[in-house]
């Protein structure tokens, strides 16, 4: 920027400023509120004027006559195109370079991918905000939260499309991570390998357009390190997918190996007992503990307990009491044979059956004594608190339904905030 243009631009927006002191002090009253509007309107209005002042200052993205083409021929410059971009201090208008390739036909401004611009008028720290808002909110919700909280003016169908577009880069890039570790092995821990580490899975369910139940996967992984006062618990971090369990599992798999479990002491992997979360532990970590969610086990003994001895009675409460006492003392193949003996018709024989058969199944997996003598967790608390927050405080809300595309999106953003890769990530690629 030369002397006379740094000049000039300095002199507008110091009148601009001297202005919005006159209006400050020039009103014979005035509250805080009013003040604070009006301050912020009238520096959001400098600021868009300094920033297409200084990206005008910067060129407009021009660099010689012509300039190679994607398709291996040649554009050349046709002039300049103007685009008015919406910007976090306002809307501006550049001035960009104009390419056009006669070989194939297309056209391209130089000057847009220099500045993360895509095709719409938004600049990457609107989409930033858009997709941020957009995660944690419905979509309205965020248009008009977005709005006051930050003076950016969009609709709903807006912020949602650039919530799912971010979303869906998000994805493509992680389908791309997991094809190269799956064909050149999986990339090695980013930090220290752990002194253990905890993988946990479980399920939510949402409702699809087509009001039918959809469930989304959501996993944990959690490494816990030695420190000087013992072991030292690190940030979890997430993976959800809305997706068949062999999708699943790679997803989860390159979570872990990002957080390092190839180095790991120790692993375990935590579930409620579905079919699919031992299959993927066995398949993915073969080498892990399983261990079946102590609070799932102790609701299917009260389940038992209640089939058995009524609702909310004294009898139902000493014996199940009695039972997860047992449990917990690793008597979990006894008591299976023991339930298998007691009186029951109906309904409450077909629950003592299904019990009965589920702890049999799962033995293997209850040795809570042992467990807890190791110091493992025996709780998913973990992942039952990931799916409650991670997905269904924004895709479980009254009357919401959602396309797959669109539940995967909004859960992959959600996904970047919770495991702190927001403010890295690259919204144009």
């Amino acid at each position: 920027m030369d002397n006379s243009t740094r000049s000039a631009v300095l002199a507008a927006l110091g009148a601009d400023v001297a202005g919005l002191w006159d209006a400050l002090l020039g009103a014979e009253a005035i509250d805080l509120e009013t003040a604070e509007r009006t301050v912020r309107a009238g520096m959001l209005a400098i600021g868009a004027r300094l920033l297409a002042a200084s990206l005008a200052e910067r060129g407009t993205g021009k660099d010689g006559p012509r300039r190679p083409c994607a398709c291996g021929g040649e554009a050349g410059c046709e002039g300049y195109r103007p685009k008015a971009v919406q910007t976090v201090v306002g809307w501006i208008t550049l001035r960009r370079a104009y390419y056009a390739c006669a070989h194939c036909g297309q056209g391209h401004c130089p000057l847009d991918a220099a500045l993360g611009l895509t095709r719409d008028s938004l600049s990457p720290g609107v989409r930033r905000l858009a997709g941020r808002f957009g995660a944690l909110l419905p979509f309205a919700e965020a248009a008009n939260s977005l709005a006051e909280a930050a003076a950016v003016r969009l609709s709903a169908s807006t912020v949602r499309s650039v919530t799912e577009a971010v979303g869906a880069r998000h994805e493509q890039a992680l389908a791309a991570a997991i094809a190269v570790a799956w064909e050149q092995g999986l990339p090695a821990a980013t930090a220290a390998p752990p002194h253990r580490l905890y993988v946990a899975m479980d399920g939510v369910r949402i409702l699809g357009t087509d009001g039918a139940g959809r469930e989304v996967k959501v996993g944990v992984v959690m490494p816990v390190r030695h420190g000087t006062g013992g072991e030292v618990r690190q940030p979890a971090s997430y993976v959800a997918g809305l997706e068949p369990a062999a999708a699943f599992g790679p997803r989860l798999a390159l979570e872990a190996y990002r957080r390092g479990v190839e180095g790991a002491g120790e692993t375990a992997v935590l579930g409620d007992g579905a079919a699919w979360i031992w299959s993927l532990a066995a398949e993915h970590f073969p080498g892990a503990i399983q261990i079946v969610d102590w609070f799932h086990a102790s609701e299917r003994v009260w389940a038992l307990g209640r089939a058995l001895h009524g609702e909310a009675t004294t009898e139902t409460t000493a014996w199940v009491n009695q039972q997860l006492d047992r449990l917990a003392a690793g008597q979990v193949a006894t008591l299976a044979s023991e339930w298998q003996t007691l009186p029951a018709r109906g309904e409450p024989a077909a629950i003592r059956d299904e019990q009965v058969t589920y702890f049999t199944n799962q033995a293997s997996r209850m040795a809570y004594d042992r467990y807890r003598a190791a110091g493992w967790d025996i709780g998913s608390g973990m992942v039952e608190a990931a799916c409650k927050h991670l997905i269904g405080a924004r895709q479980k809300g009254p009357g919401m339904r959602w396309s797959e595309a669109g539940a995967q999106t909004v859960a992959a953003v959600r996904v970047l905030l919770f495991n702190d890769q927001w403010a890295t990530h690259d919204l144009a690629a």
